[in-house]
């Protein structure tokens, strides 16, 4: 990984916590029908943690990245 995909990465990082912050502000201050949308958040993360751990956990998705041609 070169230097301008990390910086392209970590901007798109950087994005992506701002707009999930704008969403949970904005999610608190439509407060009554704001809580459906901070639950489909909370649900949302939950899967994606789940998903990156698991595919850190799996060895044979590393070896066939590795040594399969492409």
């Amino acid at each position: 990984m070169d230097g301008f995909e990390k910086v392209g990465y970590a901007c798109l990082g950087l994005l992506v916590l701002f707009y999930v912050g704008a969403l949970i502000v904005g999610s608190i201050a439509a407060f009554p029908i704001g809580l459906l949308g901070l639950v489909a958040l909370v649900g949302i993360g939950a899967l994606f943690v789940k998903v990156v751990g698991e595919r850190l956990r799996n060895r044979e998705d590393d070896h066939y990245s590795k040594n399969v041609d492409q």
